[in-house]
């Protein structure tokens, strides 16, 4: 028969086996020890009759904590109480077990001591605060639970901030009530405005109020920001220059990204076609014709030009947008002015200035080799920029070729500074790098090349984009420093070059043959045909092509390659890789 263990009211009573039985075993627990002759046992301890066992309980204190926390901003205090319980424990009897784990039962449980205001304000004094809810300290002082109590206890005085000046463009709610919801793309029919109409209303900025944080430190409010309404031609300021107003008819418009001025630009308007009653028209506003412009007539307008029927063998300039509602066939369309030369030129001079550091590079490595000489220079260092242009920099003078090719065939005047600038590039062309005596001369062609990239990147900065809009294009040359949309069937035989994204997308919309470049997305529903006529997209730095459907012969061209599909094609990306490598991303139909 095996031993057993007993435990009444603490005493441990134990019973030796008999007749080769197991002898019992006791261990302790949580919150008490267990005592075998004398010595704490930690595991499982065998014990008989003649032991002496003895088990103690343990006294677990209250404990109490108050600590003060601050918000970020100095404005609330908090007073964080944690408050534990104290407890006292008997011993759990048991019936005869011959293994027996001690438990304890809690008798008795000790509150921490309460808190005193005194205490709390004392707390709040070594912190720097000196003054406190009442009502808090109370909800504080009377709490007697157990856990965590967060309590609000001081609050400073937030300052309440300033009010910038605001500029509200009534106008432009006139322009939002207009709009044509149908059509995203479509201009609103109507957006002037007549004399003395209210364009522009700004509020004064009024300076805030000061307050004070927990510690009494002053929290001044920053002050109010001021704005001005900067007015151009055909805007008037009145009251204290507060107010604008139209000084003249016309539509109002916002020019400039970072600096906004607001304008009143005069309206053109031809009720009907642009034919041999009307004439060419050259107006520094904007342009509205009602009918179509017929062949060979020309539109020049400094702002948007907006025909309502289709332009057929004309020339249409704009310096702002230019909205078709219909189509463009044989025609010419330009939108932007200088800008948009300076955006086709632009990847070409990022192209150079990159090529023309790395020749410098590569003529110090080279004279630096052990086996060059230097008498092979006594002629000048031209030979060395000749051999290596020659050789490893082929691609130099090809996209300065380039960049005159796109500056003489573009139409739109490009600045004389800028054409000035470039002339120096001719020096890195043909056999005149043959004639440069040292490195100096190339060097001072990289800074006239850094110069005009800056200023170039800084007229485009502050121009806002001109773009395009078109039904539909035929055997047309479309250029736009921001965005082309076509809108209905797409483009056939077509020359699109954009600043922006082209966007030839519909569902049914087409693209069948021609060029397309853009400084942003080509996306295009379907592009090529089956009758394999040429179709080219030149794909540059940060722009991608994006298309539904690739017909074989349409070719990606790039500064680094290009390249030619061979087969019909779906789900086509292209664009250029981080290392400078054409990537073409598809599946084949």
């Amino acid at each position: 028969m095996n031993g057993s263990i007993t435990i009444a009211e603490g005493k441990v009573t134990v019973v030796n086996p008999r007749q080769g039985g197991r002898y019992p075993t006791i261990e302790g627990s949580q919150n008490l020890t267990v005592f075998v002759n004398g010595e704490a046992v930690t595991e499982a301890a065998i014990v008989t009759a003649e032991d002496d066992i003895r088990i103690e309980t343990q006294r677990i204190e209250p404990y109490l904590e108050m600590n003060i926390e601050i918000s970020d901003d100095r404005l609330s205090a908090f007073v964080v109480v944690n408050r534990c319980f104290g407890r006292e424990f008997r011993v759990r009897d048991c019936p005869p077990s011959l293994q027996v784990r001690v438990g304890t039962v809690p008798v008795t449980e000790i509150p921490p001591p309460k808190i005193s205001p005194r205490a709390i304000m004392q707390l709040l004094r070594e912190r720097g605060i000196t003054s406190a809810s009442e009502a808090a300290i109370s909800r504080i002082c009377e709490c007697d639970t157990e856990g965590e109590q967060k309590v609000l206890i001081a609050r400073g005085r937030p300052a309440i901030p300033s009010q910038n000046a605001v500029i509200e463009y009534t106008f432009l709610e006139k322009m939002s009530a207009v709009s044509s919801p149908e059509n995203p793309f479509q201009k609103p029919r109507d957006l002037s405005v007549e004399v003395g109409e209210v364009l522009a209303i700004k509020s004064e900025p009024v300076y805030g109020t000061a307050g004070v944080d927990l510690f009494g430190v002053p929290i001044v409010p920053e002050p109010p920001l001021d704005v001005q309404i900067i007015a151009g031609d055909g805007v008037r300021l009145i009251k204290n220059n507060t107010v604008a107003v139209a000084s003249h008819a016309g539509r109002p418009v916002l020019e400039g990204r970072r600096r906004k001025v607001l304008k009143v630009v005069p309206v053109y308007t031809v009720p009907g076609d642009v034919d041999v009653n009307v004439g060419n028209i050259s107006f520094k506003g904007d342009i509205i014709v009602w009918g179509d412009v017929l062949e060979r007539f020309c539109l020049k307008a400094g702002r948007d030009i907006i025909v309502h029927g289709n332009v057929i063998q004309a020339a249409l300039y704009a310096g702002g947008d230019i909205n078709l509602y219909k189509n463009v066939i044989s025609s010419e369309l330009n939108a932007g002015g200088t800008a948009i030369v300076c955006k086709r030129l632009l990847p070409h001079l990022k192209k150079v200035f990159s090529l023309i550091y790395d020749l410098l590079q590569a003529v110090q490595v080279l004279k630096k080799h052990h086996s060059f000489k230097l008498n092979d220079l006594h002629q000048g260092e031209g030979r060395l920029f000749q051999l290596l242009i020659d050789t490893k920099f082929k691609l130099l003078p090809k996209i300065i070729m380039e960049i005159f090719g796109v500056a003489n065939s573009c139409k739109v005047p490009i600045p004389d500074e800028y054409l000035r600038d470039l002339q120096c590039l001719h020096q890195l062309t043909g056999i005149n790098p043959s004639k440069i005596n040292n490195g100096n001369e190339v060097l001072a062609i990289l800074k006239v090349v850094e110069g005009t990239l800056q200023k170039m990147q800084e007229d485009i900065d502050f121009t806002e984009p001109s773009h395009i809009t078109a039904g539909y294009a035929q055997n047309s040359v479309i250029n736009a420093s921001g965005d082309i949309t076509i809108t209905g069937r797409g483009a056939i035989i077509s020359k699109l070059s954009a600043g922006g994204n082209i966007n030839i997308n519909n569902s049914n919309a087409v693209v069948r043959g021609g060029w397309l470049s853009a400084g942003g997305i080509v996306n295009v529903q379907e592009l090529g045909s089956n009758a394999d006529v040429i179709c080219i997209v030149e794909v540059n730095e940060g722009s991608v092509l994006k298309a539904r459907v690739v017909h074989p012969a349409v070719t990606v061209k790039s500064g680094c390659g290009k390249y030619q599909f061979d087969r019909l094609s779906r789900s086509v990306k292209a664009y250029i890789k981080p290392d400078g490598m054409l990537e073409i991303e598809k599946l084949k139909a």
